[in-house]
């Protein structure tokens, strides 16, 4: 066979193999995503049947609360690590088309278990704080997941009350949409924005002590710093 042909050939079925190399990558990371994804729903609609039954057939406010607070503790607290996921499997995607797909349910779930969160207060009280953490999903932002770190280091360890979401600024989805003209953010708005219990607006990189002062101001119970 021609040498030049036969490297031709070879040339060839390298560059076919990795690119079914690169589809099957792209197939598995959209996989997992949905997977992720649809965990948070499913909790998602269980806690929407929950509110629902609580609002049309609970007998009694103390039933209502059993049901709803059991579906709270399920839910995903702090979700930019998965919207970042989202992002970086985006930018390495060569033929997968779903993500858009995946972007988009996976906002709606994010966006309707915020809101919730008021409608639960709203029926049955209780101190939970949400905080809203929002980014930028279509250029890079350094400083909101450095904003992500510090909300993440307060969670759990000093403030067990407060629970974070995470909304992009620039993504054309209508929940999304209201809650950015809710709290007067646009595209051009500077980023990370946070949005504590739908009445305090901080822009930019907040520090430790300044998110502290600002979550106790509404309720939050944190604890000293250790060290």
């Amino acid at each position: 066979m021609n040498p030049f042909l036969k490297a031709a050939l070879l040339t060839i079925v390298v560059v076919a193999l990795a690119l079914a190399l690169a589809a099957q990558l792209d197939s598995m990371r959209a996989t997992e995503l949905r997977s992720n994804i649809e965990s948070s729903l499913f909790v998602n609609q269980e806690n929407a049947v929950a509110l629902h039954y609580s609002r049309v057939m609970a007998n009694e406010t103390t039933q209502q609360c059993k049901y709803l607070e059991t579906m709270r503790q399920q839910q995903l607290n702090d979700t930019y690590p998965l919207s970042l996921k989202i992002q970086d499997y985006e930018k390495n995607n060569l033929f997968n088309s779903e993500y858009e797909n995946i972007k988009t349910t996976y906002f709606l779930g994010v966006s309707d278990s915020y809101i919730s969160a008021f409608e639960q207060r709203q029926l049955c009280g209780g101190n939970e704080v949400p905080v809203l953490l929002i980014y930028s999903e279509k250029k890079d932002c350094p400083e909101c997941r450095a904003q992500n770190q510090i909300l993440s280091s307060l969670v759990a360890p000093r403030c067990p009350n407060v629970r974070v979401y995470a909304l992009p600024s620039d993504y054309p989805l209508m929940p999304l949409i209201m809650l950015n003209e809710r709290y007067n953010v646009t595209n051009t708005t500077q980023t990370p924005v946070i949005i504590i219990d739908d009445q305090i607006h901080l822009s930019g990189l907040q520090d430790e002590d300044t998110l502290v002062a600002q979550l106790v101001r509404r309720g939050a119970t944190c604890n000293p710093k250790s060290g």
